[in-house]
């Protein structure tokens, strides 16, 4: 029998995505909107599969952004979803580019 194991605290933030890179990830949970010391961001639990920021992967944490592609992400999961989308926030591993101009972009993969 396998005794049942315990962990507490928080996820940490992920590191902001470099101008003309990409970090790739798996949603890991429903977007919540968090209040910050630089006002409310959209959190998303992530499990962070590639990031030039970070040498060892995958781990857990949040993406927390204030962006447009957050709201719109937010608005497609919380406010208008449908079972289609549900269904790829749930499973597919999404792409989030960031451009030189430093908008974002997401893809599923």
């Amino acid at each position: 029998m396998t005794e049942k194991k315990f962990s507490f605290g928080t996820n940490p933030s992920m590191r902001e995505v470099p101008p003309g890179t990409e970090a790739r990830f798996r949603f890991n949970g429903p977007v919540e909107i968090i209040d910050t010391e630089w006002g409310n961001k959209y959190s998303f639990p992530i499990v962070l599969l590639s990031h030039d920021s970070y040498d060892s992967l995958p781990i857990k944490c949040n993406w927390e952004s204030k962006s447009q592609v957050a709201k719109e992400l937010y608005v497609a999961y919380s406010v208008d979803p449908t079972d289609e989308f549900v269904k790829a926030y749930e499973k597919a591993e999404w792409q989030l580019t960031r451009f030189d101009t430093g908008a974002y972009w997401i893809d599923q993969l």
